[in-house]
C-alpha cells in the first residue's frame, strides 16, 4: 500500500472538469485503433493482432513544472507467452514526445512507442520479448527515444515486475497508476497498485528532449501475433489543481486528487461554494492556502495544499543606473510585481526618451526621459502602470593644456601647464611625434623633455565624460658644427701676430657665439670671441661654439697651434764674447772670433744680431781691425793678412732690433793664439 510520501501538482495544466463526450473530442486527439469507450475511459487496441493505437491530451506538458498524474489501466484477459492458448501482449506505455498530437508508434513488441524520438516512454509490458532484455514477469521500466530495448543505452531504469509479487495484471481488473515529475530535484516516479515502483533522476529538458520544455503526453499501446484489450482512463481529476493566481475578484475551481467516490473536505472552508466536494469554486478577498482531506486509489486517507494567491495587482519599475553619463550610456529597467508569476509587460516612452529594446519584464533605454510599464495578468483582468524618470549626466570637466612652448640647450625640460575646471579631475597626457615625458604623464602639470604634440585629456570621474586640449611644444636642439680654420703665417720678428682664418660654423641661420681659449691661460688673442681671432703669442688654441637661439654648445675636436720664429724674440742680456780664438788653424775649432749667448748656447748669436761693430786694437792702442757693421764672424786677418799672435784690445757694440730695440756693448782683452 502507498505512503502519502509525496503529492506535486501540475502548475501547468488546468483542472480537468466534467465534461461530456462531445466537449471531450476537444481535449484529447485519439489515432490508430485507439476509441473513446466513455467516461473518460479510451481504448487503445482491441483483442486483435497487429493493432496500435494512442491518445494524445490537447494540453502539453511545461517540464519546468512539477506534475501529479494518476490514471487507471486494464490490460486486458489473455494472459501468458507463447505457450497460451491465449497468449497476452504487448502492454501500453505513458509517453511524453514532441512529434504532436498526430504522432503513431510502431507495432507488437514497440508498445506504440517504437518511433519516437526525443520521446520519454515509461512502459508497463506484459510480453516476455527475450531480445529486449525483458524479465518473465509482466514489468515496468522507463525507457527514452522510441527504444524498449532494456539492454541498450536508451533504458533508464528497469525492468522491474509491475506488482510487489509479480502479479499477472493481465486479469482483467483496473489498476491505479501514478506519475510524479520533480524538475527541481529531476526527478520521475512511477507508483502502481498503489505501490512504488521505480525512479530514475533525469534532466529531462536538456538531456532527453534537446532544450525543449513542452512535450504531448498521452497513451500507447500496441498488439502483435499475441493481443488484448488495452484501456486507460482518466478522471474528472487526474490533473489536480497547483497553486492558482488570481487578480482581485476572479474565482478558480480547485481540483482534488483521489477516489472521487470517497468524501472530500476542504479548510478553511471560507470563500468556497462547497467545501464538501472535489472541485469547489474559490472566490477569496485574498490570499488563501486550502487543505483538502481524500481517500486516495488506494484506500489510504491523504491531505494536499492549495495557494489560492488573490491581490491586487502592483508593479515597480528600478534600474541598475539612476542616470545616464558617459559610462552608463544605457539603462535597463526593470518591472516587477507583487504576483508570483504571469504577468505580461509593455513597455512606452512617457514623453521623451527611447527604449532600445525591450522584453516583457526589460527595457533598455539611452535617453533621459520617463518610462512607463503596464503590468497585465490573465489578458488584462487586471492592469496596473508605473512610470520612471532617468536623468542624465553628460557635462565634461574642461582641458586645458596650457600655451604652446619651446625645449632647447637651455631648457631642456618644460612643466606642462594643464589645468581644468573641475575639482578631482583625473589628467592624463599622451604625446606623439618623438614626445616624451620624464615621470609620470597622469598628473595636471607633467614635465616634458622633448619636442611634440602634447595632448591633454581630462576626465570627470563622477560621470566619465572626458574633454581634451593640446600643446605644441617646439624642440631644437641643433648644435654647431665647426670646421676649424688655420693660422696665415707663423708669429716671428716681422710678424709680432698671427689670424686664424677660414673657421667655418654649420648650420646657417644661427647666431654663434665662439669662445677661444688659450693653452697657456689669458691674453694669447686679441679677439677671443671672434670666429677669426688674431694670435698674439704661439700655443694651441681651442675653439667652442654656442649657438645663441639654441643654447646648444659644441667644444671643437681638435686645436689650431700658432708656432713662432725660434730666433725671434730672443733675450741677448747674456751675450759674451771669447777672449781667446786660434785663427788660421784650419781646424774647425776656435778659427773664428764670434759672441755667443751664454743662457742660449744653441742660438747662433750672430744670425739675430742687426747691428753687430767690432773694434782690434794691438798693444798700443792702434786700431788694427775695423768691421762694416754686419753680422759676421771675424777670421783674425786685416787687410787680408793674418795678425800676429799677442794681446789686442776689442771694442763691441751690438743691437738686435725684434719687437723692441736691445743694445750692448763690449770692451775686453784678446789674446790671438796661431
Amino acid at each position: 500500500m502507498r505512503t502519502p510520501a509525496y503529492i506535486i501538482t501540475l502548475s501547468t495544466l488546468l483542472a480537468l472538469t466534467y465534461i461530456t463526450e462531445v466537449d471531450a473530442q476537444n481535449q484529447y486527439t485519439l489515432q490508430g485503433d485507439a476509441i473513446a469507450t466513455g467516461n473518460n475511459c479510451y481504448q487503445l487496441t482491441d483483442a486483435l493482432p497487429n493493432e496500435i493505437g494512442a491518445v494524445w491530451y490537447d494540453e502539453s506538458i511545461n517540464l519546468e513544472q512539477p506534475f501529479q498524474l494518476q490514471f487507471k489501466m486494464n490490460f486486458g484477459t489473455n494472459s501468458g507467452n507463447g505457450s497460451s492458448s491465449t497468449p497476452g501482449a504487448d502492454g501500453m506505455m505513458f509517453v511524453m514526445q514532441t512529434d504532436g498530437p498526430s504522432a503513431l508508434g510502431l507495432q507488437g513488441e514497440g508498445l506504440g512507442f517504437a518511433g519516437f524520438s526525443p520521446s520519454l516512454g515509461i512502459e508497463f509490458d506484459t510480453y516476455n520479448n527475450q531480445s529486449m532484455g525483458d524479465i518473465s514477469a509482466d514489468h515496468i521500466g522507463i525507457m527514452t527515444n522510441g527504444s524498449v530495448n532494456h539492454d541498450a543505452s536508451t533504458s533508464l531504469a528497469g525492468p522491474v515486475p509491475a506488482t510487489s509479487e509479480s502479479t499477472d495484471i493481465e486479469n482483467g481488473e483496473d489498476y491505479a497508476v501514478e506519475i510524479v515529475w520533480d524538475p527541481e530535484g529531476q526527478n520521475i516516479e512511477v507508483y502502481f497498485d498503489c505501490e512504488f515502483r521505480l525512479s530514475t533522476n533525469v534532466d529531462l529538458i536538456n538531456d532527453i528532449f534537446e532544450g525543449n520544455t513542452i512535450v504531448t503526453w498521452g497513451f500507447t499501446s500496441a498488439t502483435g501475433g499475441a493481443n488484448n484489450v488495452h484501456t486507460v482512463c482518466l478522471y474528472e481529476n487526474a490533473t489536480p489543481t497547483g497553486d492558482v493566481i488570481l487578480c482581485l475578484g476572479q474565482t478558480t475551481q480547485l481540483i482534488a486528487p483521489g477516489d472521487l467516490s470517497q468524501s472530500f473536505s476542504w479548510e478553511p472552508a471560507d470563500f468556497l461554494n462547497d467545501p464538501n466536494i472535489y472541485n469547489p469554486t474559490a472566490s477569496p478577498i485574498s490570499t488563501q492556502v486550502y487543505t483538502v482531506t481524500y481517500t486516495d486509489f488506494c484506500g489510504d486517507t491523504q491531505t494536499s495544499s492549495v495557494e489560492v494567491f488573490a491581490e491586487v495587482l502592483e508593479v515597480e519599475i528600478s534600474a541598475n543606473y539612476d542616470i545616464l553619463d558617459c559610462i552608463n550610456t544605457s539603462s535597463t529597467l526593470l518591472a516587477s510585481s507583487n504576483f508570483p508569476s504571469g504577468v505580461d509587460f509593455s513597455w512606452e516612452v512617457a514623453g521623451e526618451g527611447n527604449i532600445t529594446s525591450s522584453n516583457d519584464w526589460e527595457a533598455v533605454v539611452n535617453e533621459a526621459g520617463t518610462y512607463q510599464v503596464t503590468a497585465s495578468f490573465d489578458n488584462g483582468v487586471c492592469t496596473d502602470q508605473e512610470t520612471y524618470t532617468l536623468e542624465i549626466d553628460t557635462i565634461p570637466f574642461t582641458a586645458d593644456a596650457g600655451p604652446d612652448g619651446v625645449i632647447n640647450c637651455y631648457i631642456p625640460n618644460v612643466v606642462l601647464l594643464g589645468g581644468s575646471d573641475g575639482e578631482n579631475a583625473d589628467y592624463v597626457w599622451t604625446t606623439s611625434e618623438n614626445g616624451a615625458f620624464f615621470g609620470s604623464s597622469n598628473i595636471a602639470q607633467p614635465t616634458a623633455i622633448a619636442g611634440g604634440v602634447y595632448q591633454l585629456t581630462v576626465t570627470n570621474p563622477l560621470n566619465g565624460c572626458i574633454s581634451s586640449d593640446d600643446m605644441l611644444l617646439e624642440a631644437d636642439f641643433t648644435e654647431p658644427e665647426i670646421l676649424l680654420g688655420q693660422p696665415d703665417g707663423i708669429i716671428n720678428c716681422d710678424n709680432l701676430s698671427v689670424n686664424i682664418l677660414g673657421t667655418e660654423i654649420y648650420p646657417d641661420g644661427y647666431t654663434s657665439i665662439a669662445e677661444w681659449s688659450w693653452s697657456e691661460g689669458e691674453g694669447g688673442l686679441l679677439d677671443p670671441t671672434d670666429d677669426q681671432p688674431t694670435a698674439l703669442l704661439p700655443g694651441d688654441y681651442l675653439l667652442t661654439v654656442t649657438f645663441l637661439e639654441t643654447g646648444c654648445t659644441t667644444v671643437a675636436n681638435d686645436v689650431v697651434t700658432v708656432e713662432q720664429d725660434e730666433s725671434s724674440f730672443i733675450d741677448i742680456s747674456s751675450l759674451t764674447m771669447p777672449n781667446v780664438f786660434t785663427p788660421g788653424t784650419s781646424n774647425g775649432f776656435n778659427d773664428f772670433l764670434s759672441p755667443f749667448l751664454k743662457d742660449l748656447p744653441e742660438v747662433s748669436t750672430l744670425s739675430i744680431l742687426d747691428v753687430y761693430n767690432l773694434k782690434v786694437f794691438n798693444r798700443w792702442g792702434a786700431l788694427v781691425f775695423q768691421n762694416n757693421g754686419m753680422p759676421l764672424a771675424w777670421d783674425g786677418r786685416a787687410n787680408g793678412s793674418l795678425l800676429s799672435p799677442g794681446s789686442y784690445m776689442i771694442m763691441l757694440d751690438y743691437m738686435y732690433l725684434c719687437d723692441e730695440a736691445q743694445t750692448g756693448s763690449h770692451i775686453g782683452p784678446l789674446e790671438i793664439i796661431h
